[in-house]
Order: structure tokens, then C-alpha cells, then sequence
């Protein structure tokens, strides 16, 4: 559900489901204890839809655009010689050649139909070095998607895998770009310039069978004439420190968004594969989160830095460079209170182009110290209230830049300018790359191609919409300014205005849109306090004005309550912030919004320590096939089973709440549970003394079938006893789930079977959460969700925090014209009611009475 995260928030920019296994609870620093990741992680296998599918259908990056020429031309002379180069993994079809279009394609079939296969995929073995460049990209033909719930793409290097996952954006030919940098790892991968296997999957969503072309496979960015920048990507983490290897995805990934948001062209480069021949072509190196780094790349970036280059860092700086950029770091600082890190106030006049003040909801900071005479301290930290906490949240040299925490993407567009303003405060060049890039990109929003497009489109969608002209008019307006600062060599101006003219098309389209009566509006809220920086009646107060008619908080886990509860450990919180559902709940009937709350089920997340150990004490933890316990409770353990359901029952007796929502409702992965009392549970369940454990339940083995029910059944008995339950309590409350979006492949792999709890009533609207930034697959999810609701509301999940306001608007008109009645957006958070609620507010929400939001 929403990139939590709490099952939520998790990942890259497309489909962030619960993505997999991204839990809800802890990451090393800089993560804060419970990371935000999309609400539902999902294991490998049932991937729902990947925070980001990492790749567009057309590509919009700012990717230098050097070519390393074809890796895989497609083109074959016969069948045999295609299939002697791309290998089918067992059970899948073989591939084949074709001519389409009048190019020589590969085919490649994905029979779901009449089979058990999870995945369709392909296998071709290459000597691939693509260290120089910043990824991948291929033409790609699927006329018909919809069987498919997502594509993914794997090299593999070393000791383990780089993978991504994509989908086409429409039914004809797309190009597939995808970046290395945000490329994920399994194992240990061995750097970019080994890949000895190139896998192609696709992941069954039906059983209906289709096929895809394949096209001009090709390496694309990296060192061009125009590329300053490089960012240092720590692939040695996943070797060393591997608790670390997804906050290092997840940062390095953020950046290179953000440059190519900001129109900077830039190289990823592997710090396995660092060489001074590399950084040579380089301007800037830029260090996104590198806890680790091999001592021949240290020693390589202290030749860079000597030579003249220059390096922005981010929380974190090697010992060994610091006395070349003349800037010392100390040690990790935490606040006293929470909102101690909120804001980052700049010294005006001395970063050119930087932003007064930029919103950062820091959880923990590195300590900056000035050399005096030469850096100094350029940004300071504020508090939530904005008073100033004296600890620096910048310093610069002539050579270079430090932040003390990891990019965030809160307050997205000032985060963005200054990122460019650094950049550019160390490679003043790459203002003109920034102005030029954003003009040319100027009215790509919503599926329009350019500026003029773009405008004679929304005003044939406003049609006698007054409020449309006047901003459409402003982004002529700004657009020619924009290009006249352009013309005079005021780049920085020319990028500014050009971002106004962009904001002033995106605002014309949200008014352009109209709303609907009846539909079920809602946000799910991840912070159990609501959005940072408000109170409960604010953040309350802004989704009604804005058109929305519920909310979902995440106010209980499997181990602690955001109330005083009596059967789950109370956040030490409550005593000092008060009772966070009582005042949600007053908030919600102030102002005429429905509270479904929201538990994540099973997880543990940050319960308290004494807690957790007791339960594993008493073996009521989850194992993996090796032995290994996570902090899940096990869901065949009849206490942690009871332990589910009196915790759910006791907000619906105590508070008088619209409904109670699921979320986690399920196993984390195909590997759990393989603990010693599932075991015995099982072998009483099937009637057998003895097993080959796990062996004879896993994949092959004589009981698999019977596993497989099983433990279905462990999770939906909770379900069906807490709508019995909770109804006789109150009969009017609401049961609602957020699940995986694939049915088919969550049943089995992670026994959540939403379509059974539809059929048999206990659910009273379900929330699969499709975070996918692409519209097709957002479509193709949303009809067979609807299937397989049947007569139960199906109110889509759209992951906002990975798309921009006109992509969001594009996925709830999606939503109508399936006919849903309504969906459900992750996050309710500061960047939401910046940069997402007052647009759909604008237009696609827009409340018909008083109190209305300006335009």
C-alpha cells in the first residue's frame, strides 16, 4: 500500500507494492526505523507491481545519449541460431524469429495457458562490460499485455543479479529505457563490466497465453561530450555490508531522478569498476550514499579531486578525501524531538540559484565542520517551528560540497533546485544543460508531446472552463521568457521561468478535470501522527476541503497501537502526543470524513524489543527454509492467530470507526513459514508422523498442494473470525483489505487469497495496490481486479509518491472509466498535501461547495 512506508512505501518509481522483500520495519541507517516503503512489500516472486518500474515506455531521461551499439540485434537467420542464444527456463516456450513491421524481431511466447509457470523467461549468455554507460535500451512489441502482471529484466554478474522490471505503455512498438542506477541487487553481484547473462521474464497475471517482440537491445548514456557529472554507485556494499545494498539503490536511484528531472546529463558509474581513465571525462563526482567504498576507489577519487575534479557528497565522506576538500565530518547526530531536522535554511547569495529554504524531514543527520579559511557552512538545519538548531546541513570548499543527510524526496521541487544550484555551484556548465533540457521538455505532461500540443489540448478539455485560460495564458507568458533569458545567456533564469511555465501547464490541465458524485475518495496515511508538521483536525481539514471523503491511518502493527490499547504494547508516544486514533477519529466527524483503521497485520515493525523477544522466546516467530526469523508473528500459531483478531476487535468495540483495514495480510515471501510448530501443525493437519522438512513441501514435493492450502488457510481464517467479529460488535463497520494486485500469484505464493474473501462477504471493499506509474498496467490490473472482486467494491491503490500530479490524475480517470467507485492513494504525507492534493483538489476532486480550493 503505500510506500510506508509500512508495507507501503518501498521503492523505485512504477509499482511499488509491496515490494519484495522490502518490509515495513527497519533499514539501516540512514533509513529511519520504520522506512516508508510501499505498503505491501513483495517477495521476488510476487512482486506486485514495482515501485517503480524503473523504466518508461518512451524515454525521458536525460541520459547522455552515446550508444555503445547493439548487444542484441534480434536479428537471426533461423529459428535454431535464436534459440541456441536465448535459452528458456524450464517450462517456458522456446523463442523464434519473425519479421514485424519490417524489422527482423525475436518472438518470444509466454504460454500461461494450460501451464503452472510463474514466469516466462529467456536466458542469453554475453560478455557485457556496460561500466561506461548508464543503461539499457530496446524496442519492445506487445499487442496484448494484460496476461502479464510485469516484465522484468536481470544481468548477472559475480555472485549474484542486477534486476529491473518494466512495462509498455501502449500496444504498439515502445522504447524501453532502463538506468543502472536503479537497477536492484540479489546476492552479490560483481559489477557492471562482467555481466555474463542477460534473463528476460515475464510474469504471469492470467492464464492466458500472449507473446512480445524484441528489438535492437543497445547500451545507451555514460560518458558523452556534455557529461560533468558522475555518480558513484556503492555496489561493494552488497558484498560487505548487505544490510545495506537497498538504501544504497534507493539513494543512488533518487539522485540520478533528480538530475534528470533537473535536466543534468550524468554517467553511473559502479564503485567496483572506478578507474582514473573513467573520472578523466568528469567534471563532478557525486556520492549519494556510499557507507562503504574500497580503498582503490578512495584512492582513486583523491587523484580526481587533486587533478581539479570536484565531489558532492552526501551523509558521508571518506576519511581519506576530507583533507582534500577541506571539510571534516563528525559524528551522527539525532534530534532531541521529533521534527528536530525539518528544514534547511541557505545563506542567501552564496550557492547562486538555491532555494531560501528547502523541506527535509531528517531522522538523524552527519555532523559538518567548516575548515576555517577554506569551507564554510552555506545551509543550516531548522526545526519543525523553524527555529534554528545549530548544526550545519551544508558546507562547501572551492572543491566541494557536503550534505549531512541522504537526498529525500520530500518538497520534491525545491529539492530539485537545489541539487541543480549545488551542481552548479562546483560545474556552473551544467545551468546551460538544465535550462535547455527543461524548454525542450516543456508540455510533456499527461501524454502530450510538446508546449503548443499540450496547451490547444487541456483547452479543448476545459471547454467553457473559465479557470483553465488564465493559466494557460501565464505559461505562454512565462515559456517566452524562458526563452528569451535562454538567448541571453541567463541560464539559471531561463531554467527558472521555464519550471514557473511548467507548473503553470500543470495547474491549467488539474483545473481542466471535473469530479464525479458518489465516489470513495481516500488516502491512506502511514505515520500513525498524520502529516508531519499538522495536527490531526489540520490534515483532516485539507483532504475535505480537497474532495475526499475518507481517510485510512496505520494506527496498529502486530506489535504496538498508537492508542492505549490492552492487548498490544502502546507506543511510548501516546503518553506525550495523546491518543492518535481518538483524535483522528474527532477530526474525521468535524469534518464528514469516514476512518477505516488501518493495522498492519503480522509484521512486528518497531514493537518493542522485550516483546519481541518473549514471542521468540515462545516460538512465535516466522523461519525461512534456512532457520532464519524475521519479526513476523507465525499465522499458523494459534496465540499470534487470537493475538490478530482481539487486537482488530478492540478499535472496532472501543472507537466508533467506519471500518477496519488489512494490510500485511499475508505471508512475507514463498519462504515463510518453515518454523518447528508449523511443522507439527502441518504433519497434524495431513496425518503423518514424519516429513522430509521442508523438502516435501516445497516446489516438487508430495505435499505441496496440501502446503499451499494450508497455509491460505492460516491467514484467511483471521479474516473470516474478525468480520464475524467485528460486525456482531458493530454491525454497521466496514471490512476492508489493501492486497497484492495479482490474485493468482498472491494465493499461492503469499497465501493472501482476496478473491475467496470476496466471494464469501467478509470483506466489504478490498484495495489492491497497483503502484505502477504505467497506465496500461494500471488498466490491465484494474479489469481483472474488478473479475476477480466480483460484486465487492474494488477500489484501487495508486502509489502517488512515485508519480507526478497529472500521472495521478491519469490513473483515478482510469479508475472511473473501469467503473470502480472509487480508489485509495498512498501517501498522506507533507509531499502529498504540497505537491498532489491541491491539484487533484483543482479539478478531478474538486468539491461542489463551499470552501472550495483557489485556483
Amino acid at each position: 500500500m503505500r510506500l510506508r512506508r509500512a508495507e507501503k512505501l518501498a521503492i523505485s518509481p512504477q509499482i511499488l507494492q509491496h515490494a519484495g522483500p522490502m518490509n515495513a520495519h527497519a533499514v539501516k541507517s540512514p533509513t529511519r526505523s520504520t522506512l516508508i516503503r510501499p505498503k505491501s512489500v513483495w517477495s521476488g516472486n510476487a512482486l506486485p507491481l514495482l515501485l517503480g518500474i524503473v523504466c518508461l515506455s518512451l524515454s525521458t531521461s536525460v541520459l547522455s545519449q552515446q550508444s555503445a551499439g547493439t548487444i542484441e540485434s534480434g536479428e537471426y537467420q533461423t529459428d535454431s541460431e535464436a534459440r541456441a542464444a536465448w535459452r528458456p527456463m524450464a517450462g517456458t516456450a522456446p523463442v523464434s524469429t519473425a519479421i514485424l513491421d519490417g524489422k527482423a524481431v525475436l518472438r518470444f511466447p509466454c504460454n500461461f495457458e494450460g501451464t503452472q509457470i510463474e514466469r516466462a523467461s529467456w536466458d542469453h549468455q554475453v560478455r557485457l562490460d556496460l561500466a561506461d554507460y548508464n543503461g539499457v535500451q530496446f524496442d519492445f512489441f506487445c499487442q496484448d499485455a494484460s496476461p502479464v502482471s510485469h516484465f522484468s529484466l536481470y544481468f548477472q554478474s559475480g555472485e549474484g543479479w542486477y534486476s529491473a522490471t518494466f512495462y509498455p505503455e501502449t500496444s504498439g512498438w515502445n522504447q524501453i529505457t532502463i538506468d543502472i542506477s536503479a537497477m536492484s541487487t540479489e546476492g552479490k553481484p560483481g559489477g557492471f563490466a562482467s555481466i555474463r547473462t542477460i534473463r528476460i521474464s515475464a510474469w504471469r497475471g492470467s492464464d492466458k497465453s500472449t507473446e512480445f517482440y524484441l528489438h535492437g537491445f543497445r547500451a545507451v548514456g555514460g560518458f558523452g561530450p556534455n557529461t560533468h557529472v558522475g555518480i558513484l554507485r556503492c555496489d561493494s556494499a552488497a558484498r560487505t555490508r548487505s544490510s545495506d545494498a537497498a538504501s544504497v539503490q534507493q539513494y543512488c536511484t533518487a539522485l540520478a531522478e533528480q538530475f534528470k528531472a533537473a535536466g543534468i546529463e550524468y554517467a553511473t558509474v559502479s564503485d567496483l569498476d572506478l578507474t582514473s581513465g573513467k573520472l578523466h571525462r568528469l567534471k563532478l563526482i557525486v556520492l549519494p550514499y556510499n557507507p562503504v567504498m574500497p580503498e582503490n576507489t578512495a584512492a582513486v577519487l583523491v587523484e580526481f579531486i587533486k587533478g581539479g575534479g570536484r565531489l558532492l557528497s552526501f551523509f558521508g565522506m571518506p576519511e581519506t578525501l576530507r583533507p582534500c576538500v577541506k571539510i571534516e565530518v563528525g559524528s551522527v547526530v539525532r534530534p532531541a524531538k521529533q521534527g528536530g531536522f525539518a528544514r534547511i535554511r541557505f545563506v542567501e547569495g552564496v550557492v547562486p540559484g538555491a532555494p531560501l529554504l528547502v523541506g527535509q524531514n531528517s531522522w538523524n543527520i552527519l555532523e559538518l565542520k567548516p575548515v576555517p579559511g577554506a569551507s564554510r557552512e552555506v545551509a543550516e538545519w531548522l526545526d519543525d517551528r523553524g527555529q534554528p538548531t545549530g548544526h550545519a546541513a551544508i558546507v562547501a570548499s572551492a572543491n566541494a560540497v557536503a550534505v549531512s543527510h541522504v537526498l529525500l524526496t520530500d518538497d520534491i521541487s525545491n529539492k530539485r533546485q537545489m541539487l541543480l544550484a549545488l551542481t552548479g555551484y562546483l560545474v556552473p556548465q551544467v545551468w546551460q544543460q538544465a535550462a535547455d533540457a527543461t524548454l525542450a521538455r516543456l508540455g510533456r505532461l499527461a501524454g502530450y508531446m510538446d508546449f503548443e500540443n499540450a496547451v490547444a489540448a487541456i483547452a479543448k478539455l476545459a471547454g467553457e472552463n473559465q479557470r483553465v485560460e488564465p493559466h494557460l495564458a501565464a505559461g505562454r507568458k512565462l515559456r517566452d521568457e524562458a526563452i528569451a533569458h535562454r538567448a541571453a545567456g541567463r541560464y539559471s533564469d531561463a531554467w527558472a521561468r521555464a519550471q514557473e511555465a511548467a507548473d503553470r501547464l500543470l495547474t491549467a490541465y488539474a483545473c481542466a478535470q471535473g469530479p464525479i458524485e458518489g465516489e470513495f475518495r481516500a488516502f491512506w496515511c502511514h505515520s500513525a501522527f498524520g502529516v508531519e508538521g499538522m495536527d490531526w483536525d489540520t490534515a483532516i481539514r485539507l483532504l475535505a476541503k480537497n474532495g475526499f471523503t475518507a481517510i485510512l491511518p496505520n494506527l496498529l502493527w502486530g506489535g504496538l497501537a498508537f492508542y492505549p490499547s490492552a492487548v498490544l504494547p502502546v507506543s511510548p508516544e501516546v503518553l506525550t502526543r495523546g491518543d492518535q486514533l481518538e483524535q483522528c477519529l474527532a477530526a474525521c466527524r468535524k469534518y464528514g470524513l469516514q476512518i477505516h483503521v488501518w493495522k498492519v497485520n503480522w509484521n512486528l515493525g518497531s514493537a518493542p524489543r522485550e516483546f519481541v523477544e518473549r514471542l521468540r522466546a515462545q516460538g512465535r516467530l516466522q523461519s525461512n527454509a534456512a532457520g532464519e526469523t524475521n519479526q513476523w508473528l507465525c499465522p499458523s500459531h494459534p496465540e499470534n492467530q487470537k493475538l490478530e483478531i482481539d487486537s482488530m476487535i478492540e478499535v472496532v468495540r472501543r472507537y466508533p470507526v467506519d471500518g477496519i483495514h488489512f494490510d500485511y495480510i499475508r505471508y512475507p515471501d514463498g519462504d515463510h513459514c518453515y518454523c518447528a510448530g508449523c511443522r507439527q501443525r502441518f504433519m497434524r493437519h495431513i496425518g503423518v508422523s514424519a516429513l522430509r522438512w521442508p523438502q516435501d513441501v516445497q516446489a516438487g514435493g508430495p505435499h505441496r498442494q496440501a502446503w499451499l492450502d494450508w497455509r491460505r488457510a492460516n491467514i484467511s481464517t483471521v479474516v473470516h473470525a474478525i468480520s464475524e467479529k467485528a460486525r456482531t460488535v458493530r454491525p454497521t463497520v466496514k471490512i476492508s483489505a489493501a492486497v497484492f494486485p495479482n490474485w493468482p500469484s498472491a494465493r499461492d505464493n503469499i497465501g493472501q487469497d482476496w478473491k475467496v474473501w470476496c466471494e464469501r462477504g467478509w470483506l466489504d471493499f478490498v484495495c489492491p495496490m497497483n503502484y505502477t506509474t504505467s497506465n496500461v498496467q494500471f488498466q490491465n490490473l484494474v479489469r481483472s481486479q474488478r473479475s476477480w472482486a466480483g460484486a465487492v467494491p474494488c477500489y484501487p491503490g495508486i502509489g502517488a509518491w512515485v508519480m507526478t500530479p497529472d500521472r495521478v490524475i491519469g490513473q483515478i480517470d482510469i479508475t472511473r472509466r473501469c467503473g470502480t467507485g472509487g480508489f485509495v492513494v498512498f501517501n498522506y504525507d507533507s509531499r502529498a498535501v504540497r505537491d498532489i492534493l491541491p491539484m487533484l483538489g483543482k479539478g478531478i476532486t474538486r468539491p461542489k461547495k463551499s470552501g472550495t480550493p483557489e485556483d
